[in-house]
């Protein structure tokens, strides 16, 4: 019986020996465990932060898009009203040498008179006609800000040829019927 006991006080140590080393590796592996819970939880906290940000880097590209195709639009926008300018100058350009056209006419109607006083306003005529056809060449030149000053201008000064030319040739007339 001794023998008995003594077998069960050395298993009983034998076994609370193994428990308490038992206890510290449970324990150093309960700490691993937590440990390696807090970090998988850091992890997944940060994909979490990575999906958020590339989600915004996906935003924030099809805003980019969207903004140079605004910009691609705004420049073809640009591009057609140019192209319209000058089509619309080009126009006022031949309507302008047009009306240049018909007072190189009657012009020449007022030179065909015998008289000096014809003859000296025809001369002025053709120089203020000159004048005006220069200023019409110079449309090409003309910025979006001093268009519409050049274009009273050249109105003005097309109005005031053509209506000296008509008193001259109705002075004309005049003196032809009272001959």
């Amino acid at each position: 019986m001794r023998k008995m006991i003594w077998i069960a006080l050395t298993s009983a140590t034998l076994l609370t020996g193994a428990c308490k080393k038992k206890d510290e590796s449970a324990k150093e592996m309960d700490r691993a465990g937590t440990s390696a819970q807090k970090a998988q939880e850091d992890v997944n906290e940060q994909a979490k932060d990575i999906r958020s940000e590339q989600k915004d880097v996906v935003k924030d590209q099809q805003a980019m898009a969207k903004d140079q195709n605004d910009v691609a639009k705004q420049q073809g926008e640009l591009d057609q009203a140019q192209n319209d300018l000058v089509v619309a100058r080009d126009r006022y350009r031949d309507a302008a040498k047009q009306r240049l056209a018909k007072l190189d006419d009657q012009i020449h109607q007022i030179e065909a008179r015998s008289d000096a006083l014809a003859k000296d306003t025809a001369a002025r005529l053709r120089t203020e006609r000159q004048e005006l056809a220069a200023r019409v060449d110079a449309i090409g030149t003309q910025t979006k800000a001093n268009w519409d000053s050049f274009k009273k201008d050249v109105d003005d000064r097309f109005d005031k040829v053509e209506n000296e030319t008509r008193d001259a040739l109705k002075d004309q007339n005049r003196d032809t019927l009272n001959k």
